[in-house]
């Protein structure tokens, strides 16, 4: 971009809808970036528009499009990292540990509500599961 755009003396601004994208290319390109609603309603008017400005761009297509592009985001952001399979185990074995300790209440409860109407369940069932 820098390359093939920009002059030494560059006297515009980049309109940028996002704000840390803004931040990276005024940083790292030294392109002054504005981000304002003006831009906002400017992207705004040409996504509503984008059908007719491109030739041959059908509604259809673009639905398409922004599915593809919807889905190809989402396999990006969970991309298979081998971190997160660790994380997941240990996720896993605290919840069992919590779904232990969750069945060893509930049973000692039930055992004492049934102990009231059948004291000789105590002597029958000596363990809670």
């Amino acid at each position: 971009l820098k390359k093939n755009y920009v002059k030494k003396e560059l006297t515009d601004e980049l309109g940028v809808l996002d704000t840390k994208l803004g931040g990276v290319i005024k940083e790292k390109l030294g392109i002054p970036v504005i981000n304002n609603e003006a831009i906002v309603q400017v992207t705004r008017g040409i996504r509503q528009q984008l059908t007719n400005l491109i030739d041959g761009l059908g509604e259809e297509q673009l639905n398409a499009m922004v599915l593809g592009l919807g889905h190809s985001l989402s396999r990006y952001k969970l991309k298979f990292s081998p971190d997160k399979v660790d994380t997941m185990i240990v996720q896993a074995i605290g919840l069992l540990d919590e779904l232990d300790k969750e069945i060893n209440t509930y049973a000692m409860r039930a055992k004492e509500w049934y102990g009231w109407h059948f004291p000789e369940m105590a002597r029958i069932v000596t363990e809670n599961l």
